[in-house]
């Protein structure tokens, strides 16, 4: 067979390795297709599957939060509602108000604030809002000297969330969005580089 190989032209040679290719060539693409489906299988499992804004409307509810035995006049008390954070304040006369427990500066809890001339105390930089409104009162981040003012500038000076709040018996009802964190979460990338545990039990 050797001797058959030499024998044969430059062109003929040429032609019969060009055959063997193709039929290799032909060999590894059948093999390919058949575990093509897997491969295909695997990139739809993988594919990202995003929720909308839209799946996600506004629902406004009363939820409770607390009990109302739990709460004292000009005091402070964490709660927490539809997957929010909320912060009940009450004042001198024990009228009861809903904020946000989340400092609009740098996002600290408020919880350990004050209730002083009827507006909730930032404990970390003393920014001030009003109970009613949250809109802030005084001056944007006045303590410590020096160093609360130069944190300020990180941020703008801005609001604190506010909710409407009453009582409902012994408990305390803040109206919530119900949907609010759902829409919060849907904006997030869900796919294996995201790092926000979900409570949903859900795999990426």
């Amino acid at each position: 067979r050797s001797r058959d190989w030499v024998n044969l032209s430059r062109r003929q040679q040429h032609a019969a390795m060009l055959a063997a290719a193709t039929v290799a060539l032909l060999t590894g693409a059948t093999g390919f297709h058949a575990t093509a489906p897997v491969v295909q299988r695997v990139r739809r499992s993988a594919t990202v599957s995003m929720a909308s804004e839209a799946d996600f409307p506004v629902k406004n509810v009363w939820t409770t939060v607390c009990s109302a035995k739990d709460l004292k006049p000009n005091s402070l008390k964490a709660a927490f509602g539809a997957g929010q954070d909320i912060l009940i304040a009450t004042d001198k006369g024990g009228k009861i108000f809903a904020a946000a427990n989340v400092c609009p500066h740098i996002g600290t809890p408020l919880d350990q604030g004050t209730v002083e001339n009827g507006a909730i105390v930032c404990p970390l930089h003393r920014s001030a809002f009003d109970l009613k409104t949250g809109k802030l009162v005084g001056p944007w981040c006045p303590a410590p000297p020096l160093i609360g003012p130069l944190t300020g500038k990180l941020k703008s000076p801005r609001e604190l969330k506010t909710f409407q709040v009453r009582k409902s018996g012994d408990n305390v009802q803040v109206l919530l969005d119900v949907n609010a964190k759902g829409r919060f979460d849907s904006n997030y990338w869900r796919g294996i580089l995201d790092a926000q545990g979900k409570v949903d039990g859900g795999y990426y």
